[in-house]
């Protein structure tokens, strides 16, 4: 008998699945960094988790660690347009109005092609399964976190700093994110994730724990208050269920945790204090309130699904709760329809154009707390819809140059207001990137949605579900980048690339070739594009870093720090407005006018559109005494920001 076979049990090896671990890792560590910090919208944040991709990509493809299975034809298609769309953003540093902004854009969109390249390359056996269940994981602990600093802010003080810049949403629940509309999208995107697990986990127990979590998410998308938000879950939901086979099951345990949710909903809406995000005694216990029924109402879902599992598990299901695929393809299909009668019999009563010309109106708001539910005020979005459009207008196949939107919208608004982002993904694009950079974008986006909704329908046994929800929270994300800023912070859209690998990658085989790795050429081609973009990524976050310490060190009244940075700063990014604008500000600080002068002209040469950086021109040359100097430049920032207060008060 050989020797390992008569070993006792305890002492055999364990075999890990090392790849696999890698796989969960890389989806958790990614999305939960990113959503503890800030969503990872500050651009140092954004910019370290980038070269970090970089640098694992080029380490894991120089050593033939990866790729772990060989790329299918729709996976190396997604890489190429999302490699093309990251290089035309490049080349747009040649006609861009800010080689500043653009190059940040190229630095957060390398990062994102760093990351969806790493998660494709990454797949083994069970890849989907894995990156499904490590994302929703992570979006669990973030959604876990805002509720608690909702609950109980004082355990959170930091959880407070958004109403200092957004008084607007003081009451709508934002943090760790720091944006209502972000975090409600990436609780869109988990929701899917986390009923595909309570309904399909090999485990009972990871069925409970999935189910328990759906009331948490539930009651921490409704305190954002954010209308698409709430619509991307319920779509996501459908397309989920719309997908996934043997559907009676997984409608049961939606059912249960759904109810769970809607119970935490309700009792929310009669704790007014608390719902409205007060800090006061009364909202304080409230919280205290709540937080025992959210433990309650999760334990009891969990136990519900426990025991719904263990009674499909142990008994043989009744030939009627085992719908026929051909029956089920009706069902969707009647779904479908009545879906439609219902937008069809809206757009005959008049409600849809109402809607929209409230969506339209530039002026008011969707109303205060959840009143703002049953509004549809865009709040502005259509004026800036309009500009972008028109940017686009202006330069139909380049654009203005990726992260210029805010310049075209200062020069030619509609309404006042300064804003940096279009409130659309898709009609940024076209302004900043024209046609080529949309169809680019757009190309990669159908890609992955019409490619995994494919892969799920011909996906049989246990590897349809994990396709139909990763399908389902690629939906969710599109959905919502249609109305906000989510390609701006990058925890949504990373958790959406995740999803986007385990669908492009679906249609191999669960088990990896015996040959791994790129050729050597291939090797070196990644490697070298690797470095080159881990260089283009250091220069604007080493920039940012030396100008923040500038403004600290100036604030410190430190003025020779202060000086050292800025100038260390402009030679690390020398075709940047900001490091030269910051050298002014600090020579002027010093008293330093004429050297002032300079450093602020210099800025204005960098970013010429910029109405900020001739304002801080015009008021240097007042001091120096310089009056029509001064009102040459007064004049050219109020062409650029016609509409802004600075220039029409008084």
């Amino acid at each position: 008998m050989d020797a390992a076979a008569s070993a006792p049990a305890s002492r055999l090896p364990l075999e890990l699945d090392w790849g696999g671990i890698w796989t969960w890792l890389l989806g958790f560590a990614l999305v939960l960094c990113l959503g503890l910090n800030g969503g990872g919208y500050d651009q140092l944040v954004s910019d370290q988790v980038a070269i970090a991709a970089w640098w694992v990509l080029l380490l894991g493809v120089a050593v033939g660690a990866l790729p772990r299975t060989r790329l299918g034809p729709i996976a190396w298609a997604a890489l190429g347009l999302f490699a093309l769309f990251l290089g035309w953003t490049l080349l747009s540093l040649t006609w861009t109005e800010s080689s500043e902004r653009t190059l940040v854009e190229v630095a957060r969109i390398g990062g994102y092609v760093a990351i969806f390249a790493l998660a494709v390359c990454s797949r083994g056996p069970r890849g989907a399964r894995l990156l499904v269940g490590s994302v929703a994981s992570a979006i669990v602990v973030v959604a876990a976190i805002a509720l608690l600093s909702r609950l109980h802010p004082s355990w959170f003080p930091e959880g407070r700093q958004t109403a200092r810049f957004l008084e607007t949403g003081r009451e709508r629940l934002s943090y760790p994110l720091n944006y209502w509309n972000a975090l409600a999208a990436l609780i869109a995107i988990g929701l899917p994730l986390l009923l595909q697990a309570a309904s399909d986990a090999r485990r009972i127990a990871l069925r409970a724990l999935s189910a328990a979590a759906i009331p948490l998410l539930i009651l921490t998308i409704f305190f954002t208050l954010s209308r698409a938000g709430m619509a991307a879950a319920a779509l996501a939901v459908v397309v989920y269920l719309a997908f996934a086979p043997d559907r009676l099951p997984r409608l049961a345990a939606l059912a249960i945790a759904g109810a769970g949710g809607g119970a935490l909903v309700v009792a929310a809406l009669q704790r007014d204090d608390l719902r409205h995000g007060l800090l006061n005694a009364t909202a304080r216990h409230q919280g205290n309130e709540m937080l025992p029924l959210v433990v309650l109402v999760c334990v009891v879902v969990g136990l519900l699904v426990a025991a719904l599992a263990a009674w499909l598990t142990r008994r043989e299901r009744p030939r009627w709760t085992r719908v026929p695929p051909g029956l089920a393809r009706v069902g969707v299909g009647a779904v479908v329809v009545v879906g439609f009668a219902v937008l069809l019999a809206l757009f005959a009563s008049g409600r849809v154009g109402n809607a929209w010309g409230e969506f339209k109106e530039p002026t008011g708001g969707p109303g205060y707390g959840t009143g703002r539910l049953s509004s549809a005020s865009g709040e502005s979005r259509y004026q800036f819809w309009s500009a972008a459009v028109k940017e686009a207008g202006s330069a139909p196949l380049t654009g203005t140059g990726a992260g210029t939107f805010e310049y075209w919208w200062t020069r030619h608004a509609d309404v006042e207001g300064t804003i940096r982002d279009t409130h659309s993904l898709y009609l940024q694009t076209l302004g900043e990137l024209g046609i080529v950079g949309i169809a680019l974008l757009g190309g990669f986006l159908l890609l992955v949605l019409i490619g995994g909704g494919r892969a799920a329908i011909r996906a049989d046994g246990e590897r349809a579900p994990p396709l139909a929800a990763a399908l389902a929270g690629c939906v969710a994300f599109c959905f919502t980048a249609t109305f906000d800023w989510m390609w701006q912070v990058p925890v949504v859209p990373v958790a959406m690339l995740l999803l986007a690998a385990a669908l492009v990658s679906a249609g191999l085989g669960d088990e990896p070739p015996s040959r791994t790795g790129f050729p050597i050429g291939a090797r070196v081609g990644v490697v070298a594009v690797a470095l080159a973009l881990i260089v283009l990524t250091a220069i604007p976050l080493a920039a940012t870093s030396l100008v923040r310490q500038s403004q600290e060190a100036a604030q410190a009244d430190d003025l020779s720090a202060a000086l050292d940075d800025a100038q260390t700063a402009s030679d690390v990014e020398p075709f940047a407005a900001t490091p030269r604008l910051q050298l002014a500000l600090v020579y002027e600080e010093a008293g330093e006018f004429d050297r002032a002068a300079a450093a602020a002209a210099a800025a204005t040469e960098r970013e010429s559109t910029n109405w900020r950086t001739w304002l801080v021109l015009a008021r240097i040359e007042a001091e120096r005494g310089r009056a029509d100097a001064a009102v040459a430049a007064y004049r050219e920032a109020k062409r650029l920001n016609p509409r802004s207060s600075v220039f029409t008060e008084g």
